[in-house]
């Protein structure tokens, strides 16, 4: 579950996933049967290359020689009390923190694999707490300091709460 949190990675390509294809010397995991057809290539972020590195056995065939995850992933899920989570989720997620941690839409949907923009959208559900921090990177310094001045800083706006003019 990891290794897809942190590359968005489809439940397919991760099972299917070979050593030949985890380049440690580089840091990428190369992938050549995709949903579109499309070789691709995905950096691998220090966490993914460590779990990689760590694992046991020769590192020669499949990287994960079960074949199935099913079980693992539903106890995983069930053991954190989450309802209504499926695997294609993690993937969601993944491009969700990337966009809210200021990754560039255009580099996700290389990394995602994705052949639109409009597709790659579908998948950066931002938080609301994103949304209004980038609200407030677009405030004017007056409006700032004025909010400042009369003590409201950092006060959370609800439904309502905006003064009036």
């Amino acid at each position: 579950m990891t290794v897809t949190l942190e590359t968005g990675l489809r439940k397919g390509e991760l099972l299917e996933l070979t050593w030949d294809r985890v380049d440690l010397n580089r840091g990428v995991i190369r992938l050549e049967v995709t949903k579109s057809g499309r070789r691709r290539e995905v950096p691998m972020r220090q966490v993914v290359y460590y779990v990689l590195s760590q694992l046991p056995g020769l590192h020669v065939g499949r990287v994960w020689p079960a074949g199935s995850i099913r079980t693992a992933f539903e106890n995983a899920v069930e053991a954190a009390q989450i309802e209504d989570f499926h695997f294609h989720d993690l993937r969601h997620h993944f491009a969700s923190w990337y966009v809210m941690r200021g990754g560039a839409l255009p580099a996700l949907q290389q990394i995602l694999g994705h052949a639109s923009l409009a597709m790659t959208m579908k998948y950066a559900h931002l938080s609301p707490r994103h949304l209004r921090d980038e609200m407030e990177k677009t405030e004017s310094p007056a409006e700032i300091t004025s909010s400042r001045a009369q003590g409201r800083a950092h006060e959370p706006i609800g439904e309502g709460a905006l003064p009036r003019k």
